[in-house]
This record gives structure tokens, sequence and C-alpha cells, in this order.
């Protein structure tokens, strides 16, 4: 059961590392999430933050197979350190674009995790965040239990 919790942590570390600022004006006008004082997530938030937790584990299976590809076509490091390299990138102008292809689609799926579950990311990392309080031990125990299944690590397929 705790390995539930992790992957649930873990997707939102990752959310959360994985973000930029984006630029731009937000096409719609985005109340600011604001933790209630209490600290106490409700049944709401919990479904919503299992919804996106759902959503955004799809995305990033789809986007994993997306970053193995690119780095196949493009024969570019497995750590991907070259991606954050400016002198590789000026070099390799094609390589650049189609990063930012992808860095692009993956804040789409994020954003649209997000939409379709109801919830904004800052709210998603504070649930994230409040599920290992003990005031939420009861919430954190659903989540727990609602993602299990979902959360599992993909095999890979023998043969």
């Amino acid at each position: 059961m705790k390995k539930a919790l992790l992957y649930a942590l873990l997707i939102t570390l990752i959310v959360s590392i994985g973000c930029v600022e984006r630029q731009g004006k937000p096409s719609e006008e985005v109340k600011p999430f604001v933790p209630p004082a209490d600290g106490k997530i409700t049944i709401s938030q919990k479904d919503a933050y299992i919804k996106a937790s759902v959503a955004l584990k799809a995305a990033m299976d789809s986007y994993s197979s997306k970053i193995k590809e690119f780095i196949e076509k493009h024969k570019v490091n497995p750590d991907l350190t070259q991606m954050a390299d400016s002198a590789f990138l000026a070099e390799n102008p094609e390589i650049k674009k189609a990063w930012d292809v992808l860095d692009t689609e993956w804040m789409k799926m994020q954003d649209e995790a997000y939409k379709n579950a109801g919830i904004i990311e800052d709210e998603f990392n504070w649930i994230g965040g409040a599920l290992t309080d003990s005031i939420n031990t009861d919430i954190q125990k659903e989540v727990e239990k609602a993602l299990s299944p979902t959360m599992e690590p993909k095999k890979e397929k023998e043969g």
C-alpha cells in the first residue's frame, strides 16, 4: 500500500519539477488556489486528485514512449543531458525543435489532465503534500486504495 502512495507522491514530484513557467497569458482566468486553513483535504479534492493522478500516469506512460523514440531517432544520450546543453542545441537546431515540440506536448498533456479532473496544478500539488499529514490519514488511505492498481509500473512484454 505504501507503494501506491509513493507512486502518487512521485507523480506530484515529477509534475512539479517538470513544469516550467508558462509563457503568455492563460486562455481562461484561473483563480489562484488557497489551501484551507484547517489543512484538510475534501472529498471533491480527493476525487479530483485521483482522477488527475490517473490521467497524469497515462500521460507519463505515453510521454515516456515518445522520449524513447526521440532518443533513438536523434541519437542523443539516454540521460538527455544534451537537452540542457545550449551549445549542443545551438549546433543541432533540428533536435532543439523536436525537443521543443515534445516539451509543448507534455505541457498540453498535463493541462488536459488537470482540466479534465477539475483541478489546477497548485491544488494538485498541495493535495499531494497534504496527503502526508496525519489529519488526512483517512483520505490518504482512500487515495492509496484507488491508485494502487493504476500506479503499478507497466511490465515490459517479454519475447
